[in-house]
């Protein structure tokens, strides 16, 4: 391999990792969010109040599990590192969306 392809190599699979400290922090966080899923369908609520909560919720822990376990993150620093990450939370919300319009539709049939 000469040089150039060595280094091109290097700079290609070059990217920051996460430290054992993130990845602990967001642990903790999707444990806490988990614990706050479960107390929250206990909660007897009903309908929007119980869902929009719940769905809130699941959004931000995909965020977390994308962007540090899956290291969407830390690589690619396009946009300040941040693009794939956004790019998949951005796929979430347009999935619910769909899945919203859809419910609509078949729900107020004439």
């Amino acid at each position: 391999m000469s040089e150039s392809t060595m280094s091109e190599a290097g700079a290609v699979s070059a990217h920051d990792e996460p430290s054992e400290l993130q990845y602990w922090v967001v642990f903790v966080a999707l444990a806490v969010l988990t614990a706050v899923e479960i107390a929250w369908s206990y909660t007897g609520l009903e309908g929007a109040a119980l869902v929009v909560p719940l769905i809130i919720m699941m959004i931000i822990k995909f965020f977390l599990v994308a962007g540090a376990f899956m290291h969407l993150y830390f690589d690619l620093k396009v946009v300040n590192g941040r693009l794939f990450t956004w790019a998949f939370f951005g796929a979430v919300v347009l999935a619910i969306a769909v899945y919203g319009a859809v419910v609509a539709a078949f729900r107020f049939q004439v």
